[in-house]
């Protein structure tokens, strides 16, 4: 007896395979490139996987049981199998429906996404580098970004540029940040598969012909807005010196790293802000704070306290007449400088 249309299609179509079945690591081949996969199983439709000469894991998604794997922008698309205990067939394609790729893995692990058997060979291994070049207002400079490493170096080779490119490069390399991020990479392709890290930036905020300012800005993994942080850091182009505002005030800043840092207002400088400063009601005073921003232009300097979504953030700029009366003698000796574009 013949069979209904519907039915004889069921028995031709391969049921794919959910989460729970392939938790673990899997090693084998993507036509004929040897891959790493893995897959979180019970904690969720996330997966992970990458080419073993590249070593730069692909975040892999399934709407639903029984539906393909998707990889992170849709770059490709993975119809797997039940597997047959630790070994597990099917196809990839780099389009939905389009022309596949056989897939053959064998799991090596059971565990999931963070484990040693997943990142091992990743972090064993130099981690890529990513090179930018990038100008603001006609002045070029260079980006290179490796894991938590994020290396400006400013165009040009006399010997006050060599002299900032090595503070520069010596302020991104930090063996702490570095292992951080190896960690951050590990919890969030446990979690869901993604290499998901802290977000990083380096870039200047001002550039004249006598000094340059540069922001080193970090968002850490998985927080809010108090997770933010930043620092600016100045140099003056002709010397090739780093350069503290705080110095023509009569303070220092106290830096933890290219991110943070503190400040004592010093005591003329604390005492002349409080008459210039109002305070909101419900808000601290301006100089009780001990986290500021002083950055500098042609105009003068720029406080300010850093954000934190309490609605009492302070933002404030004061003229170089305006400051004239608490200047040091270093402040007066660079506002020659300061003015010339």
């Amino acid at each position: 007896m013949l069979k209904p249309l519907a039915v004889i299609t069921l028995a031709f179509t391969p049921l794919l395979a959910c989460a729970a079945d392939l938790a673990g690591v899997w090693q084998g081949t993507l036509g004929k490139s040897a891959v790493t996969a893995c897959f979180n199983g019970a904690d969720g439709e996330h997966g992970s996987y990458y080419y073993q000469r590249i070593l730069t894991p692909i975040q892999l998604t399934q709407a639903s049981d029984n539906a393909p794997w998707v990889e992170e922008g849709n770059t490709g698309f993975w119809a797997l199998q039940n597997p047959q205990g630790d070994t597990l067939s099917g196809g990839w394609s780099k389009t939905k429906g389009g022309n596949t790729l056989p897939l053959s893995l064998q799991r090596i692990s059971p565990d999931g996404c963070g484990s040693d058997a997943y990142n091992a060979p990743m972090e064993a291994a130099p981690l890529p580098v990513k090179t930018e070049k990038k100008s603001v207002e006609n002045h070029a400079y260079r980006l290179k970004t490796q894991g938590a490493q994020v290396t400006l170096k400013l165009g040009g080779d006399g010997p006050a540029i060599q002299k900032i490119n090595q503070q520069l490069a010596a302020l991104a390399i930090n063996n702490d940040d570095q292992a951080d991020y190896l960690q951050e990479r590990r919890e969030y392709l446990g979690r869901n598969g993604s290499a998901y890290t802290s977000e990083i930036a380096v870039e200047p905020t001002y550039w004249s012909s006598q000094f340059i300012t540069v922001r080193f800005y970090r968002w850490a993994a998985g927080t809010g807005a108090r997770g933010i942080s930043w620092g600016l850091h100045s140099w003056n182009l002709q010397t090739g010196e780093s350069v503290d505002p705080w110095t023509w005030l009569g303070g220092r800043q106290e830096w933890y790293s290219a991110y943070s840092g503190h400040v004592e207002l010093p005591a003329t400088f604390s005492a002349w802000l409080a008459k210039q400063t109002t305070t909101d009601e419900g808000c601290p005073a301006i100089t009780s704070y001990s986290s500021f921003d002083l950055s500098f232009n042609t105009q003068g300097l720029q406080l300010s306290t850093r954000a934190t979504g309490d609605g009492c953030d302070n933002d404030l700029s004061f003229t170089w007449e305006q400051l004239e009366p608490v200047l040091t003698e270093r402040g007066k000796a660079a506002l020659p400088r300061l003015k010339r574009l």
